[in-house]
């Protein structure tokens, strides 16, 4: 009797401890992939970076800036994605009760409008997170102060999305301080910082709405 009782409580035993944890198992967790670089180490990159004006020391040559890395997701295991399991956005877990492909741009959760979130294909075998106005995802850094090439180019974007860009060769100092007050800061949603040999060789501002 005793072997018997011993039997069908181990029994019991796997039956509730079985289930919850194969379904557990079953379920997954992404985040997005690693930066790839650290403020520590920005020798060969172009990172998004943000800044003002008033970061550029003229005199040591030099700017300080705020570095962030894009968020960006793996293809293969986006694609693998269902309900149940948990996806990193804006660096918290979040996790998955709906999904929606449509032609590579994802649904999560009824999107951003309804609490959710949106991932779309993006290059490099990845899917970038989005938010309002097509902007991506940033994750900060951290900041980092390096030295300014003597050549290094200003790249910037008018006011309006059809004007052309301004390409600021010499005289970047100048050009700088005349900029209008709203155009001083630089945001990393739109302005990415070219480094070479761990010198700043280029800075870049695209127009965005």
């Amino acid at each position: 009797m005793k072997t018997k009782i011993l039997a069908l409580a181990a029994i019991s035993l796997m039956i509730c401890s079985c289930d919850p944890v194969e379904e557990y198992q079953a379920n997954k967790c992404i985040a997005p992939l690693p930066a790839g670089v650290t403020v520590d180490s920005l020798i060969d990159c172009t990172v998004p970076a943000s800044f003002s004006c008033d970061d550029f020391n003229w005199m040591g040559g030099n700017l300080t800036m705020t570095v962030y890395s894009q968020d960006l997701y793996d293809a293969v295991e986006v694609t693998q994605l269902q309900k149940g399991d948990t996806i990193i956005y804006e660096s918290k877990p979040m996790v998955i009760d709906s999904i929606s492909d449509n032609d590579g741009f994802l649904t999560i959760n009824g999107g951003l409008e309804e609490g959710g979130c949106y991932l779309q294909g993006y290059e490099g075998g990845t899917y970038r997170a989005v938010q309002f106005d097509d902007h991506s995802i940033y994750t900060e850094l951290g900041k980092a102060e390096l030295p300014l090439a003597e050549d290094f180019i200003i790249i910037d974007c008018g006011d309006n999305p059809d004007d052309p860009c301004d390409t600021i060769k010499t005289g970047q100092k100048l050009y700088l301080e005349s900029l209008k007050d709203y155009k001083k800061i630089f945001f990393n949603l739109n302005t990415t910082v070219v480094i070479i040999n761990g010198v700043i060789t280029e800075i870049n501002r695209k127009w965005i709405p």
